[in-house]
């Protein structure tokens, strides 16, 4: 099997991965989807280096599930949708804070995010500037805020029913056994 064959049978296969890792995660439901929303938030900020060392210590903070707020940014904001996600976020942060920045100054910090580790990551964004910065945030501010308020409701009625399918698993095993 070629190198270009493999990494898209892997690519194929992260859907379903990530889907029984949540199907997986265990705690109250109300629990699960608000760090599931919490998550969705959080992958939509551009926040590409360093969201993760922000995202675990605010779950915490929050008393949300670290899982599952974990899970969401990566399905959220992975390789896959990182490009389209900052230009999206420009775009509606420089319709509320027109002429604060350029596409163009964006794009510089994103191919140095991509090709480089967090420290140089983080320089990118450092160099970005105040401005820039505050107009992808504002932008995903925007667009998080209803994306997150959008998955709580399924993703509690996910978490609920998959409680409900383990209880009823258990009821039945428990049944068998005498």
């Amino acid at each position: 099997m070629s190198m270009r064959a493999n990494v898209l049978r892997k690519l194929a296969r992260l859907p379903r991965y990530y889907f029984l890792r949540i199907k997986r995660l265990r705690g109250d439901p109300e629990y699960l989807a608000r760090g599931f929303a919490f998550g969705v938030f959080m992958g939509v900020l551009p926040l590409a280096p360093v969201q993760t060392v922000i995202l675990v210590p605010l779950a915490i903070l929050l008393n949300v599930s670290t899982m599952s707020a974990f899970i969401a940014g990566v399905l959220v904001s992975n390789p896959l949708t990182f490009l389209p996600q900052y230009y999206l976020t420009w775009k509606v942060g420089n319709a509320v804070l027109p002429g604060w920045s350029t596409w163009a100054q964006v794009q510089a910090a994103i191919s140095v995010i991509g090709e480089q580790g967090m420290m140089e990551g983080l320089a990118a964004l450092s160099s970005l500037g105040l401005q820039t910065i505050v107009v992808i945030e504002t932008g995903g501010a925007i667009i998080g805020l209803p994306a997150a308020a959008a998955s709580y409701v399924p993703a509690r009625a996910f978490f609920r029913a998959m409680q409900e399918r383990r209880l009823r698993n258990k009821l039945l095993k428990s049944k068998q056994e005498q």
